[in-house]
């Protein structure tokens, strides 16, 4: 199903200390002192600064002629996300394993449950890269990092799901696009570690496709 891997050498870079790294990890423990959402100011936080600093801003509505206020965060995103069922959620995945298959299909079940949450009455549109986001940032080691150049980068390793998988794709409760992308990550990470021995974290993963999606700009920029 792996048509090719990449190279160790790109594997190894992408492992390497980043610019960025200070950045993240002031995301990452925000979203870990503050994990429920159960206060305001805090989920409004976090909406805010995972949305902005990965380009992902919730705001980005299909109806561009509504103005966005402080009003849309306060009235409409933080009482829908303080009033679910998303740290129920997101607790019961304490019970699973990541890395194995039986994991994957509460996996995307969560990230569509929030997607939907967000989509219906609030944004009017899909928010599958910022809800991957968000979620990764809670629990980086479930949530593969959604966006259109990493969707383009893992194209160069992978052109279908797994066999195993391709059952997801009939499930309602999953948001199909994001359930491919997942499975596919899933496996490159997985083959990367049996044929190289590195097991790369879903951050070093995200990584090595961001690098390759710019050495690709690069050369087309040539």
């Amino acid at each position: 199903m792996v048509k090719e891997l990449p190279t160790l050498s790109q594997i190894k870079n992408a492992q390497k200390p980043r610019v960025w790294d200070f950045g993240n990890s002031v995301l990452y423990k925000l979203c870990q002192d503050h994990y429920a959402h159960e206060e305001d100011q805090y989920i409004l936080t976090k909406v805010l600064f995972i949305g902005r600093v990965y380009s992902a801003a919730i705001e980005r509505r299909k109806n561009k002629k509504e103005g966005i206020n402080e009003d849309f965060y306060t009235e409409l995103v933080v009482p829908r996300i303080k009033n679910s069922a998303l740290d129920t959620k997101l607790e019961a995945l304490e019970k699973i394993n990541p890395r194995t298959n039986e994991g994957i299909e509460q996996i995307l079940e969560t990230h569509n449950y929030l997607t939907d949450l967000l989509d219906k009455g609030v944004t009017e549109s899909k928010k599958r890269s910022f809800t991957s986001k968000y979620l990764h940032f809670h629990k980086p080691s479930f949530f593969y990092i959604y966006d259109g150049r990493a969707v383009g980068a893992l194209r160069n390793f992978i052109s279908y799901m797994p066999n195993t998988l391709k059952h997801l794709c009939k499930q309602t409760n999953i948001d199909e696009e994001y359930g491919k992308f997942y499975s596919k990550c899933a496996e490159v990470r997985e083959k990367i570690k049996s044929e190289y021995g590195v097991d790369l974290s879903i951050r070093d993963f995200d990584q090595l496709l961001l690098d390759i999606a710019n050495e690709e700009s690069r050369r087309i920029g040539k």
